[in-house]
């Protein structure tokens, strides 16, 4: 007599016939829905507590055994397996798939504390909100031109699949689903030379969702909520926003850290990684220690995949996957740059240890790759030409930073003017239409296409920047050159705030510009007001500066750009209080003319003054507070 065939869940709680295929049924095939079969499906289900110890045997039967081996990733020249690679054919993976060693996917677990919290935040989540409206705020999101800089490609999808996989909402579903995406996420990413991108995709959406795709989403999710401040269908006051944007960070969290507890990388945990670090800034703030470490983890995972040798060189890659990981190198490496300078800490990621690559700028599917910095005269405003120009100014800076470590040496000006005609090159082989030459609001390009004009030339703006600031001999004396681009920088960063309801962010938000670009800027900038250069009239508008200064710190007081509470207000309000102490001391004539025979203590405060060219941080506009010129009493009121 045939055995008595189990349903699966699905169909058994839709009361429909199964056709107990393997592991997907006819119908959840279908239906695009998530098949799982019970383990002892006639088996009587026994009363047992509502929360489960993770010591329990119900628990542990979330994972099978793991694997003792753990995944040693990419092994360099100097490890014995380039030795061993001479003698064994067979040393090294093969190159269709990025998962762990052949054959153990289905051995390998994750950790079961990590998954438990993951299933109840998941179902904390999706008892309080409608999964579809967090998918339509994610296509709202989408519609507005805005998306994940490097997860561009799979995010609709992933909202897509994500919003048709929890179906059922029993005791235990959360469990069930936990468990079902724990085993998707252990099978590795296979492809081959011929595979496109519809067909690596399939692999982790619909019933293949992975505890990756929910992290994509999920950070898709956050980002949406922190960009639209109002969605009926989630929330309509700062409070709900908030408590939507942080479940949705950790669900996002939770989703990386089971995939990565699994020790088998691949390209979707990196950018999963990579998004989730872009996350925090957000929402923890570009100072935080927190977003400073997930950074580093982004970094360690792109070593231990190998994504900083020559992409070009390893064979049975499909181009699309190049791309793909050439972007994921130049942001990641763009990043550490940036995040270094902003806090004025080294670098990790040398290109004297990693090959250095941008990604095509072309939008063909196969695309031909143009060498160094050339442009595709035609190429279009989007994340991947963001990425690449990014890279290029990145690659420049890390080029400043090693100066900054020499400047003793005698050639340091030749060097510096050698960086100077690269930026200067690089500038004008970008396509004449992603050079902003005119005001911002002359531009009549989409909301996307003017913030990502605006951040093109901030970045250039900035290289020149740091170089000019390499070269102070004092930083309390900032000379012509570096007045010039500091105004060109203020000025910029004030139009975008005065726009903001105009531009869609294109790889980089408002405070970032602000923070990064805005700051130093303005801070340059009230040095030499307060030093009264005789030559600093000709360096900027002093009528035109006061006014930027003017609006730059009313917007961050009204609170329209940050406010109490937001992650980086600590460091713009501290920013603009001293600007704000300038203003209202050279309103009342407070600042009077230098006399040349007295300096009034600023030999004093200048040796007060971090001696750091690169920090712009709240260290230096607290020193800039103890300028003889602002300690002063309250001005007069008006009229008196």
């Amino acid at each position: 007599m045939a055995s008595r065939l189990a349903a699966c869940e699905a169909c058994r709680r839709a009361k429909l016939a199964c056709d107990h295929q393997q592991p997907v049924c006819s119908r959840c095939r279908k239906s695009k829905g998530v098949c799982i079969y019970r383990t002892t499906p006639f088996k009587r289900k026994r009363e047992r507590p509502r929360y489960i110890s993770i010591h329990s045997p119900e628990s542990t039967s979330l994972s099978p055994r793991r694997n003792p081996y753990p995944n040693p990733g990419y092994l360099g020249s100097s490890s014995h397996a380039a030795i061993f690679k001479h003698i064994t054919a067979d040393a090294e993976h093969g190159a269709g798939h990025t998962a762990g060693p052949e054959g153990t996917g289905s051995q390998w677990i994750g950790d079961n504390h990590l998954i438990l919290q993951g299933a109840d935040a998941l179902r904390h989540l999706l008892t309080r909100y409608s999964l579809s409206a967090m998918k339509e705020l994610v296509m709202f999101w989408l519609a507005k031109g805005a998306n994940l800089a490097l997860a561009e490609p799979f995010v609709a999808q992933c909202a897509e699949s994500v919003s048709q996989l929890f179906a059922s909402h029993d005791e235990d579903w959360h469990l069930v689903y936990a468990r079902r995406l724990l085993q998707n996420s252990a099978l590795p990413l296979r492809f081959n030379a011929s595979s496109d991108l519809c067909a690596f995709s399939a692999q982790f959406l619909d019933h293949r969702c992975r505890w990756e795709t929910l992290g994509v989403f999920f950070a898709a999710a956050s980002r949406a909520t922190i960009d639209i401040p109002f969605f009926p269908l989630l929330y309509t006051t700062e409070e709900e926003q908030y408590t939507l944007k942080r479940l949705s960070t950790k669900l996002s969290d939770f989703a990386l850290e089971i995939s990565l507890s699994l020790d088998c990388l691949n390209d979707l945990q990196l950018i999963l990684q990579y998004e989730n670090f872009i996350v925090h800034s957000y929402v923890d703030g570009d100072q935080s220690y927190h977003s400073w470490r997930k950074l580093g983890d982004v970094i360690s995972s792109t070593f231990a995949l190998g994504y900083h040798e020559n992409l070009e060189a390893k064979p049975g890659i499909p181009r699309f996957l190049v791309e793909l990981r050439k972007t994921a190198f130049a942001r990641i490496y763009s990043a550490d740059k940036n995040i270094a300078i902003f806090l004025g800490r080294p670098p990790r990621m040398n290109k004297r240890f990693c090959h250095f690559q941008i990604p095509s700028c072309q939008t063909s599917v196969q695309p031909t790759p143009i060498a160094g910095s050339d442009w595709d005269p035609e190429a279009k405003a989007g994340y991947r030409s963001d990425t690449r120009w990014s890279a290029l100014c990145a690659s420049l800076k890390e080029e400043i930073w090693e100066l900054l470590q020499d400047k003793q040496d005698h050639a340091c000006a030749e060097r510096a003017s050698a960086i100077q005609r690269k930026a200067d090159e690089q500038w004008q082989a970008l396509p004449v239409h992603f050079r902003l030459e005119t005001s911002l609001k002359q531009c009549g390009q989409s909301p996307f296409e003017r913030d990502f004009l605006a951040h093109v030339r901030l970045n250039h703006l900035h290289v020149l920047f740091l170089l000019r600031l390499l070269l102070l001999n004092n930083l309390t004396e900032p000379d012509i050159p570096i007045i010039e681009t500091a105004g060109q920088m203020l000025a910029l960063v004030v139009e975008a705030i005065l726009l903001r309801d105009q531009l869609t962010n294109s790889g980089t938000g408002l405070i970032w510009k602000v923070a990064y670009y805005g700051l130093p800027a303005a801070g340059i900038i009230l040095l030499a007001l307060l030093k009264q250069h005789s030559h600093a009239a000709h360096g900027i508008s002093r009528t035109k500066t006061l006014q930027d200064l003017n609006v730059f710190v009313a917007e961050v007081q009204i609170g329209t750009i940050v406010k109490p509470g937001d992650p980086n207000y600590a460091l713009l309000s501290k920013a603009t209080a001293t600007i704000q102490r300038f203003l209202d001391s050279f309103h009342s004539d407070v600042v009077a003319a230098p006399d040349p025979g007295h300096d009034d203590g600023n030999e004093d405060w200048a040796a007060l003054l971090s001696q750091d060219l690169w920090d712009f941080e709240a260290g230096f506009w607290q020193s800039l507070a103890d300028h003889p010129s602002l300690l002063v009493v309250d001005p007069p009121l008006p009229g008196v």
